[in-house]
């Protein structure tokens, strides 16, 4: 007698989609992808918008964004951007008979995400050795907080508790003061960059080799990457950075300054700048006076500096600064206190770099586009996050099965 829940296998696992009608530079892959929170689905929404048949597959209960809010029309907007563009099943793992369902969309797959702490694969039999026998073509990716060994490798964590483990806090706030906490979600939404990346350099190297392998990423490794200045600078000097506020530990101008309506931000990399910054601001002698000629004077002596600055820049508007500092070649910028002004600036604008997508509960939705531009294999941009288990008849009659599974409880896999 069956089991409750089984499922009858029915004919060889089929293709048929498989980037069908689609044109983005990763037509023609498909995505497995059972990761949640933030770091493994925008990487896979990412690949969604580049193309790839990404199949969301959703543990019984739902996924922890879907019940992230804020909420609009019922459903959680945070789901709705960091799940778009794919296909969504329903699978209990810890079922043999969803299990066997995975199974077999990981034959006809090129891709596997994962973001389990470190041993649920292994419980649900789905780990690499597992997974690659079955197709040894699969790049099976796996994203963490800490990377899969080490004594942090079991730990779950937060885009916050990375950024202070990772010291981000200990360089954030107001100079002289102690280390705060940035206001800004960060490792985020830059380890799926880097998960994107492995993803696609070992679908590059299974060109050459014909063979999928185990491609790793975490959250540590991001933020030490995107740490390469300070990290320079410490093993350089022997010095710990401190919080400098908006300024610089290197380059002196390189701050936010204040204007008659608002701030702006000025740096001056090179000595040119600097003269050209003296001349518009109408202090000529400055960029004669030998205790400030070079950079590494300014560094020295800032607190002599940027007093001066500082009550040169409150003399005009922030917009008229502006102008004058372009036209000088002196490289500024307005400091945007309200996302609002950053999403209707006109460069925004003119780059596309906002989209339009439509829910039929939520309405139109506007989500950020894909950080990259090609000319020729442009992304293309498919529907918000769906409902639970949409795609599931679907889904089974491609890979030849009839029956559907039982949805029951699968608290553990979780990232």
């Amino acid at each position: 007698m069956a089991a409750a829940g089984a499922v009858a296998m029915l004919g060889p696992v089929r293709r048929p989609r498989g980037g069908e009608g689609m044109t983005g530079p990763l037509a023609g892959i498909r995505v497995i992808d059972v990761t949640e929170g933030a770091q493994g689905p925008w990487a896979g929404a990412l690949l969604a918008d580049l193309g790839a048949d990404v199949i969301k597959v959703e543990k019984p209960g739902g996924e922890m964004m879907r019940r992230s809010g804020p909420l609009k029309g019922g459903h959680a907007l945070p789901n709705a951007g960091l799940n778009h563009g794919k296909r969504n099943i329903v699978l209990d793992l810890k079922d043999p008979a969803g299990r066997e369902i995975l199974l077999r969309l990981i034959r006809d797959a090129d891709v596997f995400m994962e973001n389990w702490r470190r041993g649920v694969s292994g419980r649900l039999q789905v780990d690499y050795d597992v997974l690659a026998a079955i197709n040894p073509r699969l790049i099976y990716a796996s994203a963490s907080g800490f990377g899969q060994t080490g004594k942090y490798a079991h730990k779950a964590t937060v885009d916050y508790i990375s950024q202070a483990m990772g010291g981000y806090f200990s360089l954030t706030g107001p100079e002289g003061g102690p280390g705060e906490r940035p206001r800004f979600i960060a490792i985020d939404f830059t380890s799926p960059l880097t998960f994107v990346q492995a993803i696609l350099l070992a679908l590059l190297a299974r060109e050459d080799s014909g063979r999928g392998q185990w491609a790793r990423c975490s959250q540590l490794e991001t933020m030490i990457a995107v740490g390469t200045v300070r990290a320079a600078e410490y093993f350089a000097s022997g010095e710990t950075p401190r919080p400098r506020g908006s300024g610089s530990a290197h380059v002196v101008p390189s701050q936010a300054f204040l204007a008659a309506d608002g701030y702006i931000l000025v740096e001056c990399p090179r000595e040119e700048t600097w003269r050209a910054l003296c001349e518009t601001l109408e202090l000529p002698e400055l960029a004669a006076d030998p205790r400030f000629d070079s950079n590494a004077k300014r560094v020295e002596r800032r607190e002599e500096l940027l007093p001066i600055l500082k009550q040169a820049f409150l003399r005009y508007s922030g917009e008229r600064w502006l102008e004058r500092l372009e036209a000088a070649g002196v490289p500024c910028g307005p400091v945007r206190w309200d996302i609002e002004d950053l999403y209707d600036d006109p460069q925004v604008v003119a780059n596309g770099l906002l989209v339009d997508r439509e829910h039929p509960e939520m309405g139109r939705v506007r989500t950020n586009a894909v950080p990259w531009l090609l000319g020729r294999t442009p992304a293309e941009y498919g529907e918000l996050a769906v409902a639970m288990d949409r795609d599931r008849d679907e889904l089974l009659a491609e890979l030849g099965v009839r029956g559907r599974t039982a949805a029951t409880a699968d608290g553990d896999a979780r990232p």
